[in-house]
């Protein structure tokens, strides 16, 4: 998941970033494309680095081409900026990154190289030669809330968190909105672990969470171990950034996935042909196909996964927004007043958490 050094900033500069998206002018490489991945952790790590190397081995089947990578790279500009110069000394002219913390590096080698193309995914700094695309979680949180809603016998489902950013924060109010529309009066407990893949504190969360009665839990982390503790304890589970189905088989509902591959396999297309821009901070959802839940939806009644069915057919036609008004804070004020949508600089900017959320952002 993408990482933050400077927690306490990150609301207005996302905020402000958020604001920012824009299409650029058309990039002209030198020469046919030749990619290159840098990541931050390991490809084994069967969340966010694996779910970004999956997208990798697919555009290696597309585009009948090796595409070489390095694991590990940390968050320092000056190691960034050295991994990415190794690749463009060997005539690597599209360089995909995937972490926040990668920002400024891919920003600074996007300016001194515009005829190279960068992808930052997850990160949010933007230039003509520079994409930082995002998916819409929140449109798979919406229903896999809605799936925990209709199965919850508790109405206390739970939902284990890294750090609280406002794409994650996002997804914990689309997840108890869902869950509330399926089923009115259910509370989402949330916990943040302040770290994107710790296994022993994200099992221990969920434990706690069953302890207090929570029945479905949700990770949100780089790991499964939280869903681990939820099969062992017999409970329903929700999956992210890959299908976790094998660490959880009896009582997985779903899994938020994401396909990177869905956004760079076109922009490669698009590269070669001379057509692509920059879309900036950008975000792409069901329409996109870079955000899917694995279907169909274990143990839901046949009603629930119809109406799942529908709210997914109407978000990828743009008629339904799982943040469309009204929408109400924990502390009863109006974020978005009813008939109103969420602006994607609110979005990026979202610093609270909706009613029926129990659980702080401090």
């Amino acid at each position: 998941m993408k990482r933050l050094s400077m927690l306490a900033s990150v609301f207005g500069l996302f905020g402000c970033l958020g604001l920012a998206s824009q299409a650029e002018a058309q990039v002209k490489l030198d020469g046919p494309p030749k990619i290159a991945f840098i990541y931050l952790g390991a490809i084994s790590d069967g969340g966010w680095t694996g779910a970004q190397n999956r997208a990798r081995i697919i555009m290696q089947k597309t585009f009948h081409e090796h595409i070489p990578y390095v694991e590990n790279i940390p968050e320092q500009t000056e190691k960034v900026e050295q991994t990415i110069e190794l690749f463009l000394n060997r005539g690597y002219n599209v360089i995909i990154g995937g972490t926040y913390g990668y920002g400024d590096a891919f920003a600074a080698e996007a300016k001194s190289h515009p005829h190279v193309a960068f992808v930052n995914m997850g990160g949010v700094t933007m230039g003509p030669n520079l994409e930082s695309p995002y998916p819409k979680t929140f449109q798979g949180w919406y229903l896999a809330g809605y799936a925990a809603g209709s199965v919850t016998k508790s109405k206390t489902i739970g939902m284990i968190e890294g750090f609280p950013i406002p794409s994650v924060v996002w997804d914990i109010n689309a997840y108890e909105l869902g869950a509330e529309a399926a089923n009115p009066g259910t509370v989402a407990k949330v916990a943040f672990v302040n770290s994107w893949d710790d296994p022993v504190k994200e099992g221990q969360l969920s434990n706690a969470m069953i302890e207090q009665g929570a029945d479905v839990i949700a990770t949100d982390m780089d790991s499964p171990a939280a869903i681990v503790q939820a099969e062992k304890a017999g409970k329903y589970s929700i999956g992210y950034q890959n299908d976790m189905s094998a660490d959880a088989p009896k009582g997985i509902l779903t899994s938020v996935v994401f396909y990177w591959d869905k956004m760079l396999v076109p922009m490669i297309n698009a590269l070669k042909a001379g057509t692509w821009t920059s879309a900036g901070d950008s975000l792409y959802g069901f329409k996109e196909g870079m955000v899917e839940l694995t279907m169909p939806v274990n143990h839901v009644s046949p009603e629930a996964q119809a109406k799942i069915d529908s709210l997914k057919a109407e978000m990828t036609a743009g008629k339904f927004d799982p943040f469309e008004g009204p929408i109400k804070a924990q502390d009863g004020s109006i974020k978005v007043p009813a008939g109103q949508a969420m602006s994607v600089g609110a979005l990026w900017g979202m610093n609270y958490l909706v009613s029926g959320v129990q659980g702080s952002l401090k």
